[in-house]
């Protein structure tokens, strides 16, 4: 469609991405697209049904719109995945990163059969270069704490995505990887110099940008260096100076959800919409509460402003002409279930097995078949939406992982095993044990799982990590550590065929310890 014959309105809608409820194309989707004419929608774990629902929701979405939309999703691949069954199976970044295979083709091959399930945006890869080990939001969801191997693994990653046809958003610019503070919840600052900035966080993204990808996804982040007074999702120094003019960046700029607590406790509607796109958003998305009032809302706010001269009709028209080009150039007409089902994934499970890192070991592995082992693994709780109370403003905030069943290591291991949780004591004799095997997941210092380990024959126990590598810091006298990265089925099959011996241990480390 020619942006000359768009009205206002309809322009406004072009720059707008929503959550919305349900599975299937019901009266939320269709006001989305008939009312409130919005550019994209955003899928979460809720929304996510059996992939013949999704496929024809899809098609539905596309059909009814009067000009075609962005779906897009969150699927970096390990625990962070709206789709988990049905598809080509993704490590996560660090495991691939592990692995140290090229995963071009693997990504690929996932970008294929999103498309085949109508999507056209995916809200990855992570360029983020995780230099922080207490970080925790990014963590394992980076590739290493090296930015060459960041940029090595990123490139893989989108061009793996748009080979399939697939626009990718690179995230989360200008990096998220050297914070401690989780922007769902409040506003990380980062006071590093620009020059160390350019050195370490910029370095993947230049990267990608010269290598021609497609979509960069802004952080909410207050880089004091480059602008001490709004975050990057809403900064026209770091979006506009930074990005476009420095960097070279000529694509599409996205933001994180902008109902995010680093944003939506500070900012109100009004002021996002009008400082976002005067920094250069192209596509603003909203997601937490996901309610067509609020929706409404932000639309009715959003024309007002460019209506009252505090956003130019200029700076719309540049966004929605890049927004329509590269719905162009990523809209699919055929789409078809039976693609994804024809595919052997194979190849794919041997690069999953090639991430499982032993890290350390003073002879207990593998284990013995005639061994009494005793397992013992975490009570990882899957997250859902969750209300929170800030600055005495009452947020819905979308979780990271949404959509994951946890499979624990006794599913594939005949040894006894205990679930081990915060909030009840547990005592373990070791003298009926010839080994045991402590699950970990994201320990923090003093806490549970560390004050359960300090009980623990050290000289019997193997510690494997299904997140953080760095849990090994606060885990004393270990001698035995195994990293898998990630809390997925693949992962915690492929720990069992480590342990047993059926499997080598090829993984490297890709951060230091």
């Amino acid at each position: 469609m020619n942006i000359k014959n768009l009205t206002l309105s309809q322009k406004i809608g072009q720059m707008l991405c929503f959550a919305f409820h349900g599975t299937d194309y019901n009266d939320h989707l269709k006001t989305l697209i008939n009312e409130l004419e919005v550019g994209g929608v955003i899928y979460f774990g809720r929304n996510i049904g059996p992939l013949p629902v999704i496929h024809q929701t899809n098609l539905s979405i596309q059909s009814d719109a009067k000009i075609p939309l962005f779906i897009g999703l969150d699927q970096e691949g390990g625990a962070v995945l709206r789709i988990t069954d049905g598809i080509t199976p993704f490590p996560g970044a660090m495991s691939l990163a592990a692995s140290g295979v090229d995963s071009t083709k693997l990504v690929r091959s996932v970008g294929e059969d999103l498309v085949n399930l109508g999507f056209n945006m995916v809200f990855a890869p992570v360029g983020d270069v995780n230099n922080n080990p207490l970080n925790p939001v990014i963590n394992s969801r980076s590739y290493s704490d090296d930015p060459k191997v960041v940029s090595r693994y990123a490139k893989y990653a989108f061009k793996g995505f748009q080979e399939a046809k697939i626009l990718p958003t690179i995230k989360h610019f200008p990096g998220h990887g050297d914070t401690s503070v989780d922007s769902h919840l409040s506003l990380p600052k980062v006071s590093k110099t620009k020059e160390e900035v350019e050195k370490i966080e910029l370095v993947p993204f230049q990267d990608a940008i010269d290598n021609g990808i497609d979509g960069v996804m802004m952080s909410h982040i207050l880089y004091e260096s480059f602008d001490n007074k709004y975050p990057a999702s809403l900064s026209y120094e770091i979006i506009t100076n930074l990005l476009r003019k420095k960097m070279g960046f000529n694509g599409l700029v996205v933001t994180d959800s902008l109902t995010m607590g680093a944003i939506h406790t500070k900012y109100t509607n009004r002021e996002i919409v009008r400082y976002a796109a005067n920094a250069g958003v192209d596509l603003l998305i909203f997601c937490g509460k996901a309610t067509l009032e609020e929706q409404r809302e932000i639309k009715k706010v959003f024309i007002e402003e460019v209506e009252n001269g505090n956003i130019s009709i200029e700076r719309i028209d540049e966004s929605v002409q890049r927004i329509l080009d590269y719905k162009v150039k990523y809209y699919h007409s055929n789409i078809s279930l039976d693609e994804i089902e024809k595919k052997d994934h194979s190849e794919i499970i041997k690069v999953s097995e090639a991430a499982i890192t032993l890290v350390k070991d003073d002879g207990k592995l593998p284990i013995k078949q005639d061994e009494k082992v005793l397992i013992v693994f975490p009570n990882i709780k899957t997250p859902g939406l969750q209300k929170h109370q800030i600055n005495n403003k009452s947020l819905v905030l979308e979780n990271i992982v949404d959509n994951v069943d946890y499979s624990t290591l006794g599913k594939y291991m005949k040894q006894d095993e205990v679930i081990l949780r915060a909030d009840e004591a547990l005592d373990i004799d070791c003298e009926k044990y010839d080994k045991i095997v402590f699950v970990t997941y994201n320990v923090q210092k003093d806490d549970y799982q560390v004050q359960f380990f300090n009980k623990l024959d050290k000289e019997k126990t193997i510690v494997v990590s299904l997140r953080s590598p760095y849990d090994i810091n606060h885990l004393f006298g270990l001698k035995s550590y195994i990293c898998a990265y990630e809390p997925t089925d693949l992962a915690v099959r492929n720990v069992k065929k480590a342990l047993m011996g059926e499997i080598e241990f090829l993984g490297k480390i890709p951060v230091k310890l």
